[in-house]
């Protein structure tokens, strides 16, 4: 059986995502940042869980603009059909996750490869912050300053066009370039002066954070600037006390940067964006 979360589960669903945590990075930021009832935030969450004697054996999670977010190792099909059967109604426009996982909630939904913008696995790292190499003389990272605007909007819609990520519904690049440009979390790597490349977290819980929103513009590539824009936030974050963090690498490139400053790969990461958001309707499939 699977069963609606509630405050008085939070403490237990955060004790077991820990347990799978380079995966669980949306799940458990979600849960830190806005708890089981938020219920206007986009990224507040409704979360399910599964228990056997008590223990919580798998979750399954939808945002409120409809991502969907998994970690239940080994789950039989039974449970896959059981989380469609959650979703009734729903309109649903993403899902992120473990590959194994997230294939058979793809196929528990009826969805076909055709449904998708985007669904790709991508390679995902892991490291503890004090293995991060040191950022080489002459870089300079910054929290990102309002005349940075224009440019960040600019490198978002480069990012888009890389990772071919669909932009959310109702968004625009120049309010997202005013989030990032807000945010806490975000820096700017500057060479001599010139900015030339961009980072900023996904997700911070704990100790533990993941890292997004990489991104070097084209002329100023194969120079090393990607790692070290992550490198230098992440040595930054560890005098907060943050002593590991998490990313996914978009290309062989961008994984090749992440290495050399000491990312390991432990696995892989599934990243599907829905052509078209799509309500679930699990008795279209009876």
């Amino acid at each position: 059986m699977i069963r609606k979360a509630g405050p008085e589960d939070a403490a237990a669903l955060e004790a077991f995502l820990a347990q799978h945590a380079a995966s669980s990075m949306f799940l458990r930021g979600n849960l830190a940042a806005h708890g089981t009832q938020e219920a206007t935030h986009a990224h507040g969450t409704t979360f399910w869980i599964s228990q056997n004697a008590g223990a919580i054996t798998g979750v399954v999670g939808c945002t409120n603009k409809g991502n969907l977010m998994c970690q239940a190792p080994d789950a039989p099909l039974s449970f896959w059909q059981a989380a469609c059967k959650l979703l009734e109604g729903r309109e649903i426009a993403a899902i992120t996750g473990d590959p194994a996982q997230t294939g058979a909630w793809i196929d528990a939904l009826g969805l076909a490869q055709t449904d998708f913008a985007l669904n790709q696995l991508t390679p995902l790292f892991e490291i503890a912050t004090a293995d991060v190499a040191p950022v080489r003389d002459g870089l300079v990272l910054r929290a990102p300053e309002l005349a940075d605007a224009e440019t960040i909007e600019d490198w978002l819609a480069g990012f888009h066009r890389d990772t071919k990520l669909v932009l959310p519904k109702g968004a625009s690049l120049a309010e997202m370039a005013k989030g990032f440009v807000a945010s806490a979390d975000a820096r700017i790597l500057s060479a001599d002066g010139v900015a030339v490349a961009m980072t900023t977290l996904n997700a911070r819980v704990h100790d533990t954070v993941q890292v997004g929103g990489v991104y070097v513009p084209p002329e100023h590539r194969a120079k090393g600037y990607g790692g070290a824009v992550v490198a230098g936030h992440l040595a930054e974050l560890a005098g907060q006390g943050i002593t590991r963090a998490v990313l996914f690498a978009a290309n062989p490139a961008a994984a090749r940067a992440y290495t050399r400053v000491g990312f390991r790969r432990v696995g892989d990461y599934r990243v599907a964006m829905l052509s078209v958001p799509q309500v679930v309707r699990t008795d279209a499939r009876a």
